[in-house]
């Protein structure tokens, strides 16, 4: 692997994040709160190490990077954006290192999990700059420097396929920086939109509204309030069921969908199985809650209040986003497997959702089905078919792989967490509301709860586990080979 190369990618990405904490400075400076010196030497540090990075290992020809070469970098960026996220924390004085450095991953992959027991004493910047993390980790930290560092001169295409989630990235345009601007265009459009509706209806403040339009279509999580979203209106919380389920579509589609291809989300294979999925898992919701007490039904009010309730849960939790209408740990135990389900799914390919992904959900259960109609027709021949396409032995094998290492990294990394005395509940959700950028889980890291409380071991393999979660895996796994380094 091309080091100087490498070198030249991580300064231009500490760039970016230097000059996004000079957002939130800007912003403190006008609310003259107390996060302005923590901001300030942040965002300066950041900046001076990412000019002699991008300027001292400039490549003095072109390089383009083997997809193996490309995993592997985004997965050292991931890790340095991460520690350069967390010194405002840090240098602020409200964290340690290890509680910094595990809000920064959270916030950068869109998970949401959160070690601060009572944001709402925090100042306004360090706020923002929790919200913009989320927003800049949502779309991906190297698909927004390809955007707006065009000048990078590595091998983009293999960065892109290698941050972008899901078994194949779509490519809108030929040239793979087009395509990453399209995506942070459409991306920054639907979040100023929520941003203004959620603002002009009412139901927030100007900063409440900024923030969890933030946090919203990058389907992060992180709220400026305790409660999450329990104590906002009733149309503030349906605007955010909305535009969760926007942020959990492939972003391409939206890019259709604007541009005049109205039937672009039902003609998609992987939109409509998203959205069976979540309206039926919240007919379940609703049909357990009536039934066993959680719910009683005496008005109109009180059926629409269920249905938002279940429909906020459903999305959140498939989404990735984590918000919270409700503390669902109070539900009855029925809703439990439906909640856990619906973590591990996620959302689509090419969202900024999290989990294993409907598409490759999808896939496994037509070879499933496959595999037992050749079983009752040995000599017939059968093709796995996707979006009426029959799916490669390539595509096909990636799925299936991807989907043990999952499983295999779930019950491995329980395992290791209740080592240190942590009850399993606790620790298998925490694991997969960590692999799957989800956020809340049950047990001591509930919707109410924090993961503050962990041990500093527990929280640093949970950070890992969250960018393992975000870069699915290879990207962080393939640093752990010694071939990788010999060659």
């Amino acid at each position: 692997m091309n080091a100087w190369a490498v070198g030249h990618l991580m300064g231009g990405l500490l760039l970016c994040v230097g000059g996004a904490q000079v957002l939130p400075l800007l912003a403190a400076l006008c609310w003259q709160d107390a996060s302005i010196p923590g901001l300030a030497a942040s965002a300066g540090l950041s900046l001076a190490v990412g000019s002699l990075l991008y300027l001292g290992c400039r490549a003095r020809r072109q390089v383009t990077f083997t997809l193996c070469e490309a995993l592997a970098s985004v997965g050292l960026c991931w890790i340095v954006a991460s520690c350069a996220g967390a010194l405002p924390y840090w240098l602020y004085g409200v964290l340690d290192p290890v509680d910094a450095l595990f809000e920064s991953v959270s916030g950068f992959t869109t998970t949401g999990a959160s070690v601060i027991a009572d944001v709402e004493a925090l100042p306004r910047g360090i706020l923002l700059w929790r919200s913009l993390t989320q927003w800049i980790g949502g779309m991906g930290i190297i698909v927004l420097s390809l955007a707006i560092m065009p000048h990078l001169g590595i091998g983009g295409m293999q960065l892109y396929r290698a941050e972008v989630p899901g078994p194949t990235p779509d490519k809108l345009t030929p040239r793979v920086r087009d395509t990453a601007k399209v995506l942070w265009g459409v991306y920054a459009a639907l979040t100023a939109l929520l941003v203004l509706l959620l603002y002009a209806t009412g139901g927030m403040n100007f900063f409440d509204a900024l923030n969890h339009g933030l946090a919203t279509v990058s389907t992060g999580g992180f709220s400026t309030r305790n409660t999450s979203l329990i104590d906002y209106p009733a149309v503030s919380q349906w605007l955010i069921i909305v535009f969760m389920a926007l942020g959990g579509i492939n972003f391409t589609l939206h890019f259709r969908v604007l541009h005049g291809d109205w039937r672009a989300y039902w003609q998609n294979e992987e939109c409509r199985a998203f959205c069976w999925i979540f309206a039926v898992c919240t007919l379940v919701i609703c049909v357990l809650l009536v039934e066993r007490g959680g719910v009683v039904l005496h008005s109109l009010a009180d059926l629409e209040y269920l249905v938002r309730t279940a429909l906020f849960q459903i999305l959140s939790l498939m989404t990735t986003t984590g918000f919270a209408s409700a503390n669902f740990e109070l539900w009855p135990v029925g809703t439990i497997p439906v909640l856990l389900l619906v973590m591990f799914i996620g959302g689509c390919a090419g969202s900024t959702s999290g989990g294993c992904k409907v598409m490759r959900i999808t896939i496994l259960g037509r070879m499933l089905y496959r595999d037992l109609f050749m079983l009752l027709h040995p000599r017939a021949v059968r093709k796995v078919t996707f979006q009426g396409q029959p799916l490669d032995d390539e595509t096909s094998s990636g799925v299936v792989g991807f989907f043990l290492v999952y499983v295999v990294l779930l019950f491995t990394l329980t395992f290791a967490v209740m080592l240190f005395d942590v009850d399993l509940t606790t620790a298998f959700s925490a694991v997969l509301t960590s692999l799957s950028n989800v956020g809340p889980g049950f047990g001591g890291v509930g919707p109410v709860d924090n993961f503050g409380w962990l041990p500093a071991p527990v929280k640093l393999l949970l950070a890992l586990t969250m960018l393992l979660g975000r870069l699915e895996c290879y990207a962080l796994l393939i640093l752990l080979l010694p071939a990788f380094w010999r060659r």
